[in-house]
């Protein structure tokens, strides 16, 4: 398999982007250690089921008694985009309390209909998880990966306070639809693989994302959704996203990359007024805080 490095902008510091001292001669990659198949989907639980249904239907309808939203920049097709990479923060200590709320954040697929979905996953009283997403075969969970102990001192540096892992998902063959998904490797300073995929887009979507999303339940003891008072404090952070264009890492802009649904978004519409949202980078970084 063959994993290609990223090469970083000479202006982004190392903390932000570990993967700096990747380099093409970097040696093979391990593999990134999950559980895959049946046993992922088992791992994943309902979370994996809302996250179907979200992708596939589109349906506002699905669940009247919840709230799908979500927010963050979409690469656009006209870009020829054919990789993606990011830094995303993680949430350790997260648990949500509705059996019926989820909140991927973030969750990021690159445009050109990328047959991977990267999710940072958070469930009922379950530990965050990443995902990756197969949208060209099974449309489920493919690997589930913990984010335990091992996980955060495997693939997470501290970035603006707070742990984060670098993702990458790439296109290795065009007349396949090949993709790709790593993982930097901190203690190694190489990119393992999580997983690799290949065939037509059963999403149908054009744009890609890298996106704070939540399917939330009110909670009318409180006035604002389960996940509102969950996760106060917590932040939900992407920096570094860059998209790869004929060959070149370019970071994500306004005009490759425009925010969705809005530019402003409004807590209310994520029944959660404590929410603010921020553009640290336009459109290469944003921070979610509850």
């Amino acid at each position: 398999m063959r994993l290609f490095p990223l090469l970083c902008a000479a202006a982004l510091a190392v903390a932000v982007c570990p993967a700096a001292a990747a380099s093409p001669t970097a040696p093979a990659a391990a593999e990134v250690p999950g559980l895959t198949g049946a046993a992922a989907a088992t791992a994943a639980g309902p979370a994996a089921d809302k996250f179907r249904q979200l992708r596939t239907a589109r349906a506002a309808n699905a669940a009247a008694a919840q709230k799908h939203t979500f927010w963050g920049p979409e690469p656009q097709l006209s870009t020829g985009a054919d990789g993606m990479v990011a830094t995303h923060s993680v949430v350790p200590a997260l648990r949500l309390s509705n059996r019926s709320d989820v909140v991927y954040a973030p969750t990021m697929k690159p445009t050109s209909h990328s047959c991977i979905e990267v999710v940072t996953a958070y469930g009922l009283g379950q530990a965050p998880q990443l995902w990756a997403w197969d949208w060209c075969k099974s449309v489920s969970p493919a690997k589930v990966v913990p984010i335990d102990t091992a996980f955060l001192g495997k693939y997470t540096t501290t970035v603006n306070g707070r742990p984060a892992y670098t993702i990458q998902v790439l296109r290795t063959n065009a007349s396949t639809n090949s993709w790709t998904a790593s993982l930097y490797n901190n203690t190694t300073r190489a990119w393992d693989a999580l997983f690799t995929q290949s065939g037509s887009d059963k999403s149908t979507l054009n744009e890609g994302w890298d996106i704070f999303e939540i399917y939330a339940t009110h909670n009318n003891s409180t006035g604002s959704a389960y996940y509102c008072g969950d996760a106060r404090g917590a932040v939900f952070e992407s920096t570094s996203v860059q998209l790869r264009i004929n060959g070149q890492w370019t970071p994500a802009t306004a005009a490759n990359s425009p925010l969705r649904p809005t530019a402003t978004p409004r807590p209310a519409d994520y029944d959660c007024p404590t929410l603010k949202f921020q553009v640290t980078t336009p459109n290469s970084g944003w921070r979610v805080t509850v």
